[in-house]
């Protein structure tokens, strides 16, 4: 008997845990999370939070195939994260649920 017709070919994910900070542009991106998945298009898949001063972003996932496109990819979420606090102001975007204010 030959090979079942019915097997499925498995796609590798490889999960890597390392709660890495960055320091960019005066804010710190944490990145929780990495997922490499085996696939044609976006290789990578991170979770970050983000940290402005006494602002806490909440976590959101940015796809990216290599570092140089991760760190490009961040500085555009600083950059949308300083923009919407200029724009709204912490209070409103806390009120929204966008962002947390820290206490210290």
């Amino acid at each position: 008997m030959g090979a079942s017709s019915t097997s499925r070919q498995r796609r590798e994910i490889d999960l890597v845990v390392l709660p890495v900070e960055v320091e960019i542009d005066n804010c710190v991106a944490t990145i929780l999370e990495t997922t490499k998945y085996n696939l044609p298009w976006e290789q990578y898949q991170a979770a970050v939070q983000l940290q402005c001063n006494d602002v806490m972003s909440q976590i959101f996932h940015i796809h990216y195939a290599n570092s140089r496109e991760l760190l490009l990819k961040l500085k555009s979420e600083i950059s949308k994260l300083k923009y919407m606090i200029w724009l709204y102001g912490k209070a409103e975007l806390e009120r929204r649920g966008v962002i947390k204010i820290i206490k210290k």
